[in-house]
């Protein structure tokens, strides 16, 4: 008899498990990633529309900053990225790319801007390109190099049109 006993408490472990608790399980797994898939879609949907915004917003933020100094800030143009090739001492190429951001000066108007983004460029190119790979890559150039750069742009776009320059990018590879 103990046998008998032994062999139907076997066979009752081996029953299915109650529906009630896979089915729930099965719901918990189905509803979450319906949840997923619809957070990535509407990502993709309001992604776009949601970054500009963010976008102008954050170039925005450096001329609020400003003016928290007492200084009123213009409006941020940004130019494209600048990649020059920089020279290390033993004649070893490599690349820096810098980013730049122009607070305009009061009343200059974009279409002002556009038409001195090619002095700009030239006259930033053109300083890049003579300094030296020790010089980018040292903490304590930088600053220099940045109030450089600064004069050099505004003087090539006309002092009163560019009240600051800021870096956006700066690697140097």
């Amino acid at each position: 008899m103990e046998n008998e006993d032994e062999s139907q408490q076997a066979e009752g472990e081996d029953e299915p498990k109650k529906p009630a608790k896979s089915s729930a399980r099965l719901f918990l797994i189905i509803g979450a990633v319906i949840a997923t898939g619809g957070s990535a879609a509407a990502g993709a949907v309001l992604g776009p529309s949601l970054a500009g915004k963010g976008h102008a917003q954050t170039a925005a933020a450096p001329a609020a900053a400003s003016s928290e100094h007492g200084e009123e800030g213009g409006e941020l143009a940004a130019l494209d990225p600048i990649i020059v090739d920089i020279r290390e001492a033993n004649g070893d190429a490599h690349h820096l790319k810098v980013g730049i951001a122009v607070e305009l000066g009061k009343g200059v108007t974009d279409e002002e801007f556009k038409r001195q983004v090619p002095r700009i460029r030239d006259s930033a190119i053109s300083y890049l390109r003579s300094l030296k790979f020790d010089e980018i890559t040292s903490p304590a150039k930088f600053d220099p190099i940045r109030t450089e750069l600064g004069e050099r742009i505004a003087h090539a776009s006309g002092k009163a049109k560019v009240q600051r320059v800021l870096f956006t990018d700066f690697v140097a590879q």
